[in-house]
This record gives structure tokens, C-alpha cells and sequence, in this order.
């Protein structure tokens, strides 16, 4: 699952796959659409509820903070 998020000045993606292990890894990354800053998060999971859920709050956060969705 890939999803990202934008602003005017900022970008914000979200990429959902499994390893080869069985666990669910949750990256994501962070930017400036006019800048060079950025930063980047890698979570590991082990259900994909647990993952599915910190998807969901990320989704609610980003849509406080005003970025659009862009489902991918």
C-alpha cells in the first residue's frame, strides 16, 4: 500500500509492505517540496491490524494538519 500526503510546502509518504519474514513494515518519509529537507521512519509490525492501525492514525494526523491525500 502506498499513500502520500501534500501540502503547499510539504510532502509525506506512507509505503506499506510485508518482508520476507511475514512481518508488515511501515515507511515512511517526509519533505520539502521547495527545500532539501527531509527525514524517514521504519516501522516493523507483526499483524497487520497493528499496522493497519498506526495507518489509520497517521492519516488522521496528516489530515489535521492539513495535507491532501493522494492514495497510490
Amino acid at each position: 500500500m502506498r499513500i502520500e500526503f501534500f501540502t503547499k510546502e510539504r510532502g509525506y509518504l506512507l509505503l506499506l509492505e510485508r518482508d520476507l519474514f511475514g512481518a508488515f513494515v511501515l515507511f515512511r518519509r517526509w519533505y520539502g517540496l521547495h527545500n532539501r529537507r527531509w527525514g524517514a521512519k521504519r516501522q516493523i509490525f507483526l499483524s497487520e491490524d497493528e499496522a493497519m492501525r498506526e495507518v489509520k492514525r497517521i492519516r488522521a494526523v496528516r489530515a489535521r494538519r492539513g495535507y491532501a491525500e493522494i492514495a497510490g
